[in-house]
């Protein structure tokens, strides 16, 4: 967090060095955010995905109907809009030289993948699979995944543990300067398999993946590496028999040791590819309505069934409580989402320490955004009240016996701010005293009066 804060504060003095900034900008409150701030912005971040409203300013708004005093006491309204606009994961790049896609995410993407990878040694059963980052704005990363929830967005392969459902690994895809090692004789897919199995080879594990990747020529090559796999197939793929047409519930096999490739007809064909099982039929746990017994399907589909979904369990975790808020900046948003895999992480993490098997991803989220405020809350900030008009106002002011407790103040560090008032009136006076008894910022002479007196 360190690190993100100076690239954050870097970007500050970037941006008002080439920005002409308006005089009644917020940015010109600005001060250099830590560490502190960051997990503070963090924290009010994940809270609004529980807090739903239609615009950002509306969490910190004083209307009855929305007010949520929370938000006032962790950061102020303007502080938090300005880090969102400042914030930044990497040092700004003034030179002409053509910089990498990913430059500006390198680092968190870099500390995700290497953090993972410390955290958890893979169970035996372990599958890849596609997951996206929703993004329509223009951005020539952007990709069309037609079977996933959200269609258009930023790419990601990723590695999944069945057993715990622990992402261990994953890769940004960025066309051709995506983070792999080409392999001519295994294609894309295969090459994106091959980098993600990397350290995970010759241990007698099994992988589950999708069409996709799926190829003869990547299972052997896996075979040759001490990994089984499993997975669905594409029947043109080169070396694949020729099936002929079956019936619903024929099966057809051909063996090629160390593969196996199977057709099976249900609702529709499916193909299979395996180094790991054979063509047996096996009884399932759903029953046939008609006859009262057991489904039967191939050992190798039930397996595949069964192992394959980890990553997309993840994904719907994820978006039922995820940080991503609406931007422009595609950069935010994936940086946000590298947020949300470590806390699903830390979640089946805490799952596997403790022990706790029932216990729900909500709980956990709240109980970290919690354990985050009460450890770096701002203890001195003061909540700025708002200056519109659905203001909650404080009934205490109009009683005559309270009226030295509404003695005008100066602000706290000479400072000014609108008069409340004259805001009402869509003027913007400013003023250097408050009634510290209403919270209110006020000109002495006559907003004071009208204000106390309901005038």
């Amino acid at each position: 967090m360190k690190e993100i804060a100076r690239c954050t504060n870097r970007y500050f003095q970037y941006y008002v060095r080439n920005v002409d900034i308006r005089q009644h900008s917020r940015t010109q409150d600005w001060s250099d955010v830590n560490s502190q701030h960051i997990y503070l912005f963090l924290a009010v971040t994940m809270l609004m995905t529980r807090n739903k409203r239609i615009s950002i300013e509306e969490h910190w708004s004083t209307d009855p109907l929305l007010n949520s005093p929370i938000f006032h006491n962790i950061l102020s309204r303007n502080k938090y809009c300005l880090i969102t606009s400042m914030l930044h994961f990497t040092d700004v790049f003034t030179s002409n030289e053509r910089l990498p896609r990913l430059h500006k995410l390198q680092f968190v993407i870099d500390h995700a993948r290497n953090k993972f990878k410390e955290a958890i040694i893979p169970h035996q059963k372990i599958c890849i699979d596609e997951s996206i980052v929703p993004f329509k704005g223009r951005l020539i990363l952007k990709q069309y995944l037609p079977k996933k929830r959200n269609r258009f967005g930023i790419k990601l392969f990723v590695l999944c543990d069945v057993k715990t459902g622990f992402i261990i690994d994953f890769i940004v895809y960025s066309g051709k300067e995506t983070n792999i090692e080409m392999k001519p004789e295994l294609g894309v897919s295969g090459s994106v398999v091959t980098a993600l199995m990397e350290n995970y080879l010759n241990s007698n594990r099994t992988l589950y993946v999708d069409n996709w990747y799926s190829s003869p020529t990547l299972f052997k090559h896996l075979m040759e590496k001490g990994t089984y796999a499993c997975g669905t197939v594409k029947k043109n793929r080169t070396g694949m028999p020729k099936f002929k047409k079956l019936k619903k519930g024929e099966i057809e096999a051909f063996y090629s040791p160390p593969l196996m490739a199977l057709k099976w007809v249900d609702k529709k064909a499916v193909t299979m590819i395996s180094t790991k099982h054979g063509s047996n039929i096996i009884p399932t746990d759903k029953e046939d309505r008609a006859t009262g017994l057991p489904k039967l399907k191939p050992e190798c589909v039930d397996d595949y069934t069964k192992n394959m979904g980890s990553i997309d369990t993840a994904d719907m975790l994820i978006s039922t409580l995820t940080c991503i808020k609406k931007s422009r900046r595609w950069y935010k948003k994936l940086a946000l989402r590298i947020i949300d895999m470590h806390l699903l992480n830390a979640f089946y993490a805490f799952k596997e320490i403790k022990g706790c098997r029932n216990k729900p991803f909500s709980e956990f989220h709240l109980e970290v955004i919690r354990q985050l405020i009460g450890k770096y809350k701002l203890l001195d900030y003061q909540p700025v009240p708002s200056t519109s008009r659905g203001v909650q106002d404080n009934p205490s002011r109009f009683l005559p016996r309270d009226a030295l407790k509404h003695f005008p103040t100066r602000i706290p560090n000479n400072k000014s701010q609108r008069c409340r008032v004259c805001a009402l009136k869509k003027n913007r006076t400013e003023t250097r005293f408050m009634c510290k008894e209403c919270n209110v910022f006020l000109c002495i002479e006559p907003c004071s009066a009208k204000f106390h007196l309901n005038k």
